[in-house]
């Protein structure tokens, strides 16, 4: 036999079947109101950490994983690996800005190669709100690479109008801050970080 749901009190029930099954309507809608609220906050959890496990690693460009097609087949982009500056500027004028960041945005030793040609890329000022957000979630040493990169093409790219992002830069020199006064920090990142956020407010 299924029990039966309580309910608010009634002044014209009977007073012993009143305490037997009855609640205060007070309590009912507490009750009910605790119940919606665990309830939110449990899916709220639920969706934080799920987007925790799909958050993807931060970026690491000291492995040494195979290379991704077309990456692997384009005699460009081995040049650039095993050679000097001078293929290093030949695989930066191959490819925009734009194309060396999704490169090195999959880390590795293509990462690496990519982020040497970066500098030699006319429009690196362009990417410069990307590789900042890139910048700020690995460890040593490729922190310091992006770092290194950053400060490179916050000071010297050159300027066009049609790539500047206040807003977004804004938000860089905020994070880069922030950064420069963490615990564990090297003095040579702080420095690179507050170089940045200089040659940024220049622009």
């Amino acid at each position: 036999m299924q029990p039966r749901a309580l309910a608010p009190c009634s002044r014209t029930a009977p007073h012993a079947r009143r305490r037997a099954r009855c609640l205060p309507a007070s309590l009912l809608l507490w009750l009910a109101m605790s119940t919606v609220s665990a309830g939110c906050v449990t899916d709220a959890a639920q969706r934080g950490r799920a987007a925790r496990e799909q958050a993807p690693p931060p970026l690491d460009l000291t492995g040494e994983a195979p290379w991704p097609a077309p990456y692997a087949d384009d005699p460009l982009w081995r040049r650039a690996a095993s050679g000097g500056d001078f293929e290093r500027a030949r695989l930066a004028q191959g490819e925009s800005a734009a194309g060396l960041l999704a490169a090195l945005a999959l880390g590795g030793s293509l990462g690496r190669t990519a982020l040497g040609a970066l500098p030699y890329a006319r429009d690196r000022g362009e990417v410069i709100a990307r590789l900042c957000e890139l910048a700020l979630g690995p460890s040593a040493p490729t922190s310091s690479w992006l770092l290194e990169a950053l400060l490179e093409a916050a000071a010297h790219a050159p300027r066009s109008e049609e790539w500047v992002d206040p807003a977004s830069e804004a938000r860089c020199a905020a994070a880069l801050r922030q950064l420069a006064e963490r615990r564990g920090e090297s003095p040579e990142d702080r420095d690179r970080a507050l170089g940045t956020v200089s040659a940024l407010n220049r622009r």
